[in-house]
């Protein structure tokens, strides 16, 4: 009784406090500039693995969809791959699967599911997976169990590291202040056996106000697993159910803990921040997930990896020569180096549109017009653009549209059209091109004069 009353009191805190709570740092802007480059300087030194995992997530295995499928086969094939090629580690001692594994959680889902892990998985990899909320739609938990052979709450230590996950419970993103009990003691359990070692966490709703997509989708239980969390720095916790792209620089979060979205093995979707659709055109063209390394160390290090490619992920900004997308933590057990953190955005800087960069007016009719323009350069990521469209001589916006960069394709477009509608025919207007980051800070605009057709 006493745990749910304290749930309760922390879901009714006000907005403000709840957001301080699931952390905005404090950290200087030289701070974090300092932490950025160390971590930029260690991602370049010698790393030996001495420990390897796969996360992935929403692969929705769908028996009317054979991509699916594939796309889980392909996960096995390139990570093996990656692992066998390795000139010092061989091994891929893991697969974590985090959620939404079938779409609807029907036998015919889970026997394609389980036949896939079987024909590909190798004795050496554990396998350790969780439910979602879609396994619901059918059998819910007990064909998880049946089908899986898993605990639904798993705990389970691979080569001295600690896996610890939960399922949803009853249903949905839910879980219960008996599982969320049940964690803090699994979390004691192992940091007791080597506090110095990386403990790996995972539900399948993100921790709100965390991760790129947690303030549109999230575990309902967000703020009592967070204050579970954050007792425990070394915890690195996998989620997913958002489909948010695993490139966005706001995939990894870090305050008092590490909370990471492992991107999504179906569709994309984004947050509610940005234009009126949250599933943008081309979605389905997401096939994503982590291979994860640990160094004698106990160094952590993550690589999104693009099954559309067959390669590894590339960092979205527009001006590093196509370097490799590479998370590293270096010291899992102090905050204090974390350099993943709201501090971020104190030292990216506005994104810019190169020199003679412009604004083509590829055609206005008598309500509309379409534009076209080349993607603006930033040291970090172009995450959309906002076109505002006024009157000729006016500062009254008369229409407005936001589009996103599209910087979650690999390559990421050079260029970009859009059309804006409600305008009036025969009226002479200015449009403004307005470049944003992923913290929605605005770069100078470019801009170009057109006139819509006549009645």
């Amino acid at each position: 009784m006493y745990i749910i009353r304290r749930i309760v009191a922390i879901m009714s805190l006000p907005l403000a406090l709840i957001m301080l709570i699931t952390g905005i740092s404090a950290v200087t802007p030289s701070r974090q500039k300092e932490l950025e480059a160390a971590t930029e300087a260690s991602t370049q030194a010698d790393f030996v693995p001495v420990f390897r995992f796969a996360v992935a997530t929403d692969v929705h295995i769908n028996a009317n969809d054979s991509t699916t499928a594939t796309r889980l086969g392909q996960l096995f094939e390139t990570a093996y791959r990656y692992a066998d090629g390795h000139p010092d580690y061989n091994c891929l001692d893991a697969l974590v699967l985090t959620g939404d594994n079938c779409d609807s959680g029907s036998d015919a889902e889970y026997e394609i599911l389980t036949r896939v892990i079987n024909e590909n998985k190798r004795e050496e990899t554990a396998l350790i997976a969780i439910m979602g909320n879609h396994e619901f739609g059918t059998t819910g938990h007990e064909g998880f169990v049946r089908h899986m052979g898993q605990d639904l709450d798993p705990h389970v230590v691979v080569k001295g590291f600690h896996f610890i996950g939960l399922s949803p419970d009853p249903s949905d993103t839910w879980h219960t202040p008996k599982q969320i009990n049940w964690m803090s003691r699994q979390l004691r359990e192992a940091a007791k056996d080597d506090p110095d070692k990386p403990i790996f966490t995972m539900q399948h709703g993100h921790i709100w106000n965390t991760v790129y997509v947690s303030r549109s989708w999230s575990t309902q239980m967000s703020l009592p697993l967070h204050a579970v969390y954050a007792r425990f720095p070394q915890v690195i916790n996998f989620s997913g159910h958002s489909h948010g792209p695993v490139n966005n620089p706001l995939s990894i979060w870090q305050n008092s803990y590490t909370q990471v979205g492992a991107g999504t093995l179906n569709y994309f979707e984004m947050e509610r921040d940005i234009g009126d659709n949250t599933v943008p055109e081309g979605a389905r063209k997401a096939a994503q997930y982590l291979i994860v390394e640990v160094d004698a160390d106990n160094r952590v290090r993550m690589m999104p990896y693009n099954l559309l490619t067959d390669d590894f992920m590339k960092t979205p900004a527009t001006d590093d020569g196509d370097k490799q997308l590479i998370w590293q933590i270096d010291d899992v057990c102090d905050p204090k180096t974390f350099a993943y953190t709201s501090a971020r955005k104190k030292t990216d800087g506005a994104p810019r549109f190169g020199e003679g960069a412009e604004v083509a007016v590829d055609g206005a009719a008598a309500d509309s017009v379409t534009l076209s323009f080349p993607q603006a350069e930033d040291d970090v990521c172009v995450y959309g653009y906002r076109v505002q469209i006024r009157k000729s001589g006016k500062k009254k916006v008369a229409a407005e549209k936001e589009i996103y960069s599209e910087y979650y394709f690999e390559p990421m477009p050079e260029r970009l059209s859009v059309t804006v509608d409600g305008l009036e025919a025969g009226t002479g207007y200015e449009a403004s091109v307005i470049p944003l980051n992923v913290w929605l800070d605005r770069g100078e605009p470019i801009g170009a004069s057109f006139t819509t057709a006549g009645n």
